[in-house]
């Protein structure tokens, strides 16, 4: 039960000498060894030194990129070692053997790019060369700094800052053998305490990278940014391979009668490749001006304006309705053909998600008519869930991939988001038609033409039944309002299938529609959970230097383990 004296030693460290070694090579990199000497107190693993690798210049992020990182024992042998980067540090870990209650000096060796500073008047170096993050004393600390070639002793501008960050101590000393200037403390640094080095020369005296060089580092350091350029290219490829619309030839002229052997709906969704709820409003009144239904505008009991669907012909067995059409039937009156009155409001409690399937009851007749290859929503979701699944990794996969991906910072993260929406957008233009529904489609574009600019002379001379046999089209088309007032000035009949609450007239009709629109939009999105499932609603009416110890670049600290 009695503790042994080396379980009761105090575990700690402290560091007897940091050596630091500058060399600044011809293409302005910097090659760094660091020359630590550890004093163990009690058992340890090992140490690790960490050294700040984003830094903020001007309000921007810099990026100060390490490579070929070792480190080395005193008889130069390679030490087991892992590199991480944890927020804005890279973290060197090393284990150390035999490091209970001995000294031990560790070595780290990295390169640096672009470390030397270019100004008008001068180049320079300025860096953190013990950094200012260590816990614990460093009794002895000293730099040497390799200046260029051809450069005299009078053209090397020198200064050291030392203390905690943000001083500017002046406890050092200078001491120059041909062209290796030695700096050195003149006093133990205490804990957080650090030795920072300025050294200048004359503009151009050391070369710089070739452009080569500057290319693969351009590259190394911003390959994230690369990601959303190379989703749109991907996007545009298969765009262009699959994506498109056919070569069509067939201009667009003005068309005087729908398309044969279409409905309403199909036009719609032809037009924007995408079926919305203004689509199933066209089919309900199609029915209706069809003769299958009459529609009257009530008032409730409590004074609020419901509809009230009135069906006026079996509809089983009848060649003339479309599968899609009976679907829509189906969904109006739940299935109970003996019914033959519903209120508009008993629709909407009785719904539950029903737009989703009379969407895709649409997209599955137009494939089978030959307007699209396959459902326009499905060739969207194939790259709308790709997409989506970027960005959801733009948040999870930070903290969950290799370290060494942590020294891009938010950079990979934002460029995988970004990606991913690049995706999204290049999903909306995925759907596309066929051969046979281009040529369609030109015909609707011609038709729609019509609707929106119909001379009052040409109208005049159409059947009386124009305005409403048409309008179904319109609602689909999205211009309801203009071919309404096309008619202006012109005598029109009461519709045969809608019944208002004031004397027709065309502002009347229109007032009407748009509510049975905005209300019967709402049925159709509803759920019983209440809110709504996807879709819109409405009809639509168309339409220098100088620094202290923490100054620079480099700095950091570390610790062991």
């Amino acid at each position: 039960m009695v503790p042994s004296p080396a379980a009761g030693a105090a575990r700690g460290f402290a560091i007897a000498n940091f050596v630091t070694s500058l060399q600044v090579n011809p293409d302005a990199s910097l090659l760094v060894r660091e020359d630590v000497t550890f004093e163990f107190q009690g058992a340890h693993q090992g140490v690790y030194r960490t050294i700040p690798v984003r830094y903020d210049r001007g309000g921007l992020e810099f990026a100060l990129r390490l490579e070929g990182i070792g480190v080395y024992d005193e008889a130069n042998r390679p030490l087991r070692h892992e590199v991480s980067y944890p927020s804005r540090y890279v973290r060197i870990t090393a284990w150390v053997p035999g490091a209970t209650d001995t000294k031990k000096t560790v070595t780290f060796i990295y390169r640096v790019r672009r470390a030397i500073l270019a100004f008008e008047d001068h180049d320079e170096l300025y860096w953190n060369a013990t950094g200012h993050e260590w816990e614990v004393p460093i009794q002895h600390a000293e730099v040497y700094v390799n200046t260029p070639p051809g450069v005299s002793d009078k053209d090397v501008r020198t200064a050291v800052y030392t203390g905690p960050r943000g001083s500017v101590g002046q406890d050092y000393r200078v001491d120059r053998v041909q062209r290796l200037l030695r700096l050195t403390a003149t006093r133990p640094l205490r804990p957080r305490e650090g030795m920072t080095v300025v050294v200048g020369w004359p503009p151009g005296s050391v070369g710089r990278p070739t452009a080569l060089a500057e290319a693969r580092w351009f590259v190394s350091d911003n390959w994230p940014f690369s990601l959303p350029l190379l989703a749109f290219g991907l996007g545009w490829l298969v765009w262009w391979a699959y994506g498109r619309d056919p070569a069509a030839t067939r201009s667009v002229k003005p068309e005087y009668e729908p398309p044969p052997g279409l409905i309403p709906a199909e036009a719609g969704t032809l037009v924007d490749e995408k079926a919305e709820p203004r689509e199933v409003l066209a089919t309900i009144v199609d029915l209706a001006v069809r003769g299958y239904l009459q529609i009257e505008q009530i008032t409730t009991a409590f004074g609020q304006p419901d509809f009230m669907f009135k069906r006026l012909k079996p509809i089983g067995g009848d060649p003339n309705l479309e599968d899609f059409e009976l679907y829509v039937l189906a969904k109006l009156f739940s299935t109970d053909w003996a019914l033959n009155m519903r209120l508009l409001s008993e629709v909407r409690r009785d719904y539950d998600h029903v737009f989703p399937p009379i969407r895709d009851r649409l997209y599955r007749l137009m494939v089978a008519d030959g307007l699209f290859p396959s459902s326009p929503g499905r060739m969207r979701r194939n790259w709308t869930i790709p997409g989506a699944l970027l960005i959801v990794a733009a948040f999870v996969l930070p903290g969950h991939w290799p370290s060494w991906l942590d020294a891009y910072g938010i950079t990979l993260p934002i460029a995988i988001g970004a990606s991913g929406v690049v995706l999204l957008g290049w999903s909306r233009a995925m759907a596309h038609r066929t051969w046979r529904g281009v040529q369609v489609l030109a015909r609707v574009r011609g038709f729609q033409e019509f609707l929106e600019r119909a001379e009052k002379d040409r109208l005049e001379r159409m059947p009386a039944d124009t305005l409403h046999r048409f309008l179904p089209w319109a609602i689909s088309l999205g211009v309801t309002e203009r071919w309404i007032f096309n008619f202006d000035g012109i005598k029109v009949d009461a519709p045969a299938w809608y019944t208002g609450r004031s004397p027709f007239s065309l502002d009347s009709y229109h007032a009407g529609l748009t509510l049975f629109g905005r209300d019967t939009t709402e049925a159709i999105l509803t759920t019983r959970t209440g809110g709504f499932a996807q879709g819109e609603s409405g009809f639509g009416s168309g339409g220098g230097s100088g620094g202290a110890s923490g100054g620079g670049a480099g700095g950091g600290g570390g610790g062991t383990f």
